[in-house]
């Protein structure tokens, strides 16, 4: 998928180093994220399309979660450098997804993230559904819903580069590629309008 890969051409732009070199800042720990968004989105795509929905809707659950931080981080709720030096016990107290939740005030849903959780997650009742292939409608949806997270973090992204003249240069460089064809894809997907005029509030176009 051209989206996913590019995100991480980006994200390798904005990275310069190792990530447990000391003296990595916010660009570098931004464009880490943007890597691991491209890898999932690309490999949950992937599933998605080939029938294992269950394995690929687990990956879209991690995808929720870099939205969540992407968000906050955005936001200035959290900043990127301190998320990549943080040890265990900090990203628990302030990056766990329920903290970031709570930090959005209603943007980001409990029972979105646990109906992510349910579906693809953790092994659940649920989810037993996704096994086989069978669910086509649930699989597109879940397709839809991956493309929509990844859209929105490359926009939080974007705007949390303005302030940051070596992240702003390289996205400005890939945003009208991305951008315009995730614009043309929501003016066409029927799911994806149907969701946004459900959630006008984070949609994306």
């Amino acid at each position: 998928m051209a989206t996913a890969r590019d995100l991480v051409a980006v994200g390798q732009k904005m990275a310069g180093g190792n990530p447990n070199e000391k003296t990595l800042d916010s660009v570098d720990a931004i464009g880490f994220l943007l890597q691991m968004t491209g890898e999932l989105m690309f490999a949950s795509a992937n599933l998605l399309s080939k029938g294992e929905f269950y394995a690929g809707a687990a990956l879209l659950r991690q995808v929720t979660e870099i939205e969540y931080l992407t968000w906050a981080i955005k936001e200035n709720h959290r900043t990127a450098e301190n998320w990549l030096q943080s040890t265990h016990e900090e990203r628990m107290s302030l990056f766990a997804p329920v903290q970031l939740r709570r930090t959005s005030r209603g943007r980001f849903l409990d029972k979105d993230y646990r109906d992510h959780c349910e579906l693809g997650g953790h092994p659940t009742l649920r989810g037993i559904a996704l096994l086989g292939g069978k669910e086509l409608g649930v699989a597109q949806g879940n397709l839809v819903d991956l493309l929509t997270h990844c859209w929105r973090i490359w926009d939080q992204v974007t705007a949390w580069s303005a302030n940051f003249p070596r992240a702003r240069r390289v996205v400005a460089q890939s945003h009208s590629q991305i951008s315009g064809r995730l614009n043309d894809w929501g003016k066409q997907d029927p799911i994806y309008k149907a969701m946004a005029e459900q959630r006008p509030d984070i949609a994306t176009a």
